[in-house]
């Protein structure tokens, strides 16, 4: 009888926003920018005049091809584990100790998680050089008589790595940790337990799934990346999307850089089935509930040894996270070409340097225009797009939710060698407008995953009343729902803004030098010479990003 009932109401909010207006826009980008530049790439690899599979014995046959393979899969598996082994104390410590310091150490890894991660590579090079701020405390210390090379080596691959991805894993473990019961925690100790047993025996099984989650969401990232190898890494850990850019820009060989986009492909959308069958993108969606009992906490006990000795492993990784984003601002406050911590003058010539400079200004205001073309055109698409989902049969959702947060699941360089195929021909290539509509298909999936999120938190049943008591449904989304799902709309605005003004690999492959945008230029200075107007760059890309932070807060707290 309750299902009779709502029945007439659901039809009337379908009928009120027809499915398929929510779901026509993005889909008709999806085909248009997406699924025809990556599919028109990847046919290319299995022969143009006729099917050869030859390009992809040759990764078999060719030695280096094969280290490229091993090396990439290699490093992304120490990545993962690193992130994981890092983010255990910080996640347990979050979980664990007041408001005031939980709220602290939250913005510790959102700040970097929101941060730029071109910004946060060029401060880890800076940080890790061999006259930078950690070989000059190894060095005062006495622990090392002479420089110790970070960089240019796997050692800096898997440091700046992990730094940009580990916050995908922290995040849904402090989620697992506050969703386990203290009653648990407590009938263990009650029972005998100690602290090692609880934590074999209760927390990592229950927190287990979300390390995995986390874990598959890291490995996928990590297998496509580009910037921080390109930067920080030497021959030996070229990894696949390196030797993707390689064979396009210096060799020219578009069937063989094809096949081995194929490749990195199939191992990401492998990874994503994997995610989705024991999973499922709700993780992405919505966020975990807490249960009824008592959250986890530290019991009457106190903290044992051990727990002590886990916060201070936790402080250690905080200031891993937060050190590369600290470091940049009293370096770029220095007078001196050569950079160096602390600097021996303070002004700010950089800035003034900056600004003076048509080059930099330039680039800064094509930034701004791409991403605010990218945030409008995401924020109407992804919102589109989540009410035509939410208003879908459950049957065919989780199949079009996939779809639609692919361009945040398959590699950017994948996107951008298939945007660079497609539009080259059209002239687009080398145009603002270009950039932006590649932007638009990378930034859009964050608006919609955002906004799905807040409209499973919104009542349907104020949708229902407000159409019920004679309002159109453009007045009842305008008065009722518009207003109970701008939060999330303000936040995919915001990931829709970070990741244009962040991006790379789409301008690199995109714009040329009248056309570059202001990452892309900032890259071009990190991987020949570091000039200190790239450090007074980073300095107000941070704080770009704390603004809109903060506009952000504003907003959530008014509404």
């Amino acid at each position: 009888m309750i299902a009779r009932h709502a029945e007439p109401g659901r039809r009337a909010a379908w009928h009120g926003f027809p499915v398929w207006l929510g779901l026509l826009p993005f889909a008709l980008v999806l085909a248009i920018l997406f699924a025809v530049p990556v599919f028109s790439l990847l046919r290319l690899a299995f022969g143009e005049g006729g099917f050869t599979l030859a390009h992809f014995q040759r990764m078999v046959d060719v030695p280096v091809y094969r280290s490229v393979l091993g090396t990439t899969l290699g490093i992304a598996a120490l990545v993962t584990l690193l992130a994981v082994l890092a983010s255990y104390p910080l996640a347990y410590v979050m979980a664990t100790v007041g408001p005031r310091m939980r709220s602290l150490l939250l913005l510790l890894v959102l700040l970097p998680f929101w941060t730029s991660a071109l910004v946060r590579t060029t401060a880890w090079i800076i940080l890790l050089q061999s006259n930078g701020v950690v070989n000059k405390l190894l060095m005062g210390s006495g622990l090392t008589s002479s420089p110790i090379a970070f960089i240019y080596n796997l050692s800096g691959v898997l440091i700046g790595m992990t730094h940009v991805l580990m916050p995908f894993i922290v995040l849904p473990l402090y989620a697992a940790f506050r969703n386990l019961e203290l009653s648990t925690v407590q009938a263990a100790e009650s029972l005998g337990a100690g602290p090692l047993t609880i934590f074999a025996r209760i927390i990592l099984p229950l927190t287990a799934p979300g390390v995995v989650a986390g874990s598959m969401i890291v490995f996928m990232n990590a297998i496509g990346f580009y910037l921080t190898p390109a930067l920080m890494g030497g021959p030996g850990q070229t990894m696949i999307a390196q030797m993707i850019a390689s064979n396009i820009n210096t060799d020219l060989n578009w069937p063989f850089a094809a096949a081995l986009a194929t490749v990195l492909l199939v191992a990401t959308i492998s990874m994503l089935v994997l995610f989705q069958r024991f999973f499922g993108l709700e993780r992405l969606i919505e966020s975990g509930g807490g249960k009824a009992g008592e959250p986890f906490t530290v019991t009457s006990r106190g903290r044992s040894p051990g727990g002590w000795a886990t916060v201070a492993a936790a402080g250690l990784v905080a200031a891993f996270l937060i050190a590369p984003i600290i470091i940049v601002f009293p370096m770029s406050l220095g007078s001196s070409p050569f950079l160096s911590f602390p600097p021996e003058s303070y002004s700010l010539t950089w800035y003034a340097n900056f600004f003076s400079t048509s080059k930099w200004v330039a680039a800064l205001t094509r930034s701004l225009q791409i991403a605010g073309v990218v945030v409008v055109s995401s924020v109407v698409l992804g919102t589109l797009a989540a009410l035509g989902v939410s208003r879908m049969r459950p049957r065919w959702r989780a199949a079009v939710e996939t779809i639609f947060i692919l361009p945040m699941i398959v590699p950017v360089i994948i996107l951008a060698v298939g945007l660079y195929y497609l539009l080259a021909p059209t002239g687009l290539v080398g145009s603002i407008w270009g950039v932006a509509l590649g932007h638009v298909v990378l930034a859009t999936p964050y608006v919609f995953i955002t906004v799905r999120a807040a409209l499973k938190s919104f009542d349907g049943n104020l949708e229902l009343a407000a159409l019920g008591l004679g309002a159109s449904w453009p007045t009842m989304f305008r008065r009722v729902m518009l207003p109970g799902i701008a939060p999330g709309i303000a936040a995919g605005a915001i990931f829709a803004f970070i990741t244009s003004f962040d991006d790379v690999v789409i301008a690199l492959f995109l714009t040329n030098i009248r056309s570059r945008t202001l990452p892309k230029l900032m890259y071009e200075g990190v991987a020949h010479e570091i000039d200190p107007t790239i450090i007074a760059a980073s300095c107000l890309i941070i704080l770009v990003t704390i603004l809109v932070l903060g506009a952000n807060l504003l907003v959530s707290k008014r509404t």
